[in-house]
């Protein structure tokens, strides 16, 4: 016997006739009228090739097949609902899950507070918060294990769009007992003939201090390569060489025996943003976690700043490649690096509003 092909208007029709025994207020119940839902009552009918309903003129009686029949698609029905009220709350950002990639300093030191701040209001949303370097935040991207990536702005391939969020300061980090200790800044020149302890190839960190010591044609006695910061930390301590370390990875160092000195050069900061497929749109969620981040405020390490829609285009925020293209962005301080104070620690400030920046054709 083939199984009858019925709709979930049906469903609920036979549902709700059984529930208030009256045409009249079972119609109003569905928003229809009584000779709509009478033809559905005996359409189930007819492709039942059972009676569910006895009717007199007095009032409706479910019939024995009809509570069998009510018994069984109930469950269905319920399932339904709830699942399509699910759906709906996807669909209204209110829950899903967020996979995001993250450089580890933003995953420690940025993330957990927009995180927080936006589950006041979100709290059936879920994150799954993987941390690695920048192009292991691209290889999630791109491998589709992570719908948002937070990283610096690099040599992003075109199917990837970049939205700039904070700009960081660059500092020159060293033990205590290096002369640096003693100067309220340096520049990259500065480390020429040093020790410099670099993180990996593929670093965000390591892109930016590479060029900036091939333009200003510094060479380096030796070069230490390590994986975390936290080793070149425990290396600093040793008195093993020095480094250049964006402000963020500088925060979580507890600068007891150690000096961070502000570089004072061109291109000693590093843009962080938000990345995401140009040609996948994000989920509801992901995209309603994205507002969010441009738009609140939290509070900012020292030598960090928001990047804000501006009438000035600074070339040293944005490149050329991603969709962070053609934006036109101000750097707007939050609480700047303290130029006139040496060997200071890294402390909280707070941020500056930020605006939504402009966006190139293609992404959001």
């Amino acid at each position: 016997m083939p199984i009858p092909d019925l709709t979930l208007q049906q469903l609920r029709a036979v549902r709700t006739l059984a529930a208030s025994g009256s045409f009249t207020k079972a119609a109003a119940a569905e928003h229809i009228s009584q000779s709509v839902l009478s033809r559905r009552i005996k359409e189930v009918e007819r492709l039942l090739r059972v009676r569910l309903f006895d009717r007199t003129t007095r009032q409706i009686d479910t019939t024995a097949a009809g509570q069998a029949f009510l018994l069984m698609t109930g469950a269905v029905l319920d399932d339904m609902d709830l699942r399509l009220s699910r759906f709906m709350s996807y669909v209204a950002a209110q829950s899903g899950t967020i996979a995001v990639a993250a450089l580890p300093s933003l995953a420690a030191a940025v993330l957990p507070e927009m995180i927080r701040g936006f589950m006041l209001d979100h709290p059936e949303v879920e994150f799954e918060i993987i941390d690695g370097a920048a192009d292991d935040v691209v290889e999630r991207l791109a491998g589709g294990t992570a719908e948002l990536g937070l990283t610096a702005h690099g040599d992003l391939q075109d199917n990837f769009c970049f939205e700039p969020l904070l700009q960081e300061q660059f500092y020159g980090v060293a033990h205590r007992s290096h002369p640096w200790s003693t100067q309220k800044s340096i520049s990259w020149s500065d480390f020429k003939g040093e020790t410099v302890l670099a993180t990996r190839p593929g670093s965000s960190i390591r892109a930016i201090t590479d060029a900036a010591f091939s333009e200003y044609s510094i060479s380096v006695s030796e070069r230490f390569n390590a994986c975390s910061a936290a080793t070149i930390r425990g290396l600093l301590r040793v008195e093993v060489g020095v480094a250049a370390l964006p402000a963020l990875e500088v925060q979580g160092f507890g600068l007891v025996d150690l000096v961070a000195v502000p570089v004072d050069s061109p291109g000693a900061t590093r843009v962080i943003g938000a990345v995401y497929h140009r040609s996948q749109d994000l989920s509801p969620v992901a995209a309603r976690f994205l507002d969010f981040m441009h738009a609140t405020e939290i509070d900012l390490p020292q030598g960090v700043s928001r990047v804000q829609a501006g009438d000035t285009s600074d070339d040293d925020a944005l490149g050329s490649s991603g969709c962070g293209s053609g934006n036109e962005v101000a750097i707007v301080s939050g609480r700047e690096a303290d130029r006139a104070s040496s060997s200071s620690a890294i402390t909280k400030g707070s941020s500056a509003d930020a605006n939504r920046p402009r966006r190139a054709a293609g992404c959001r």
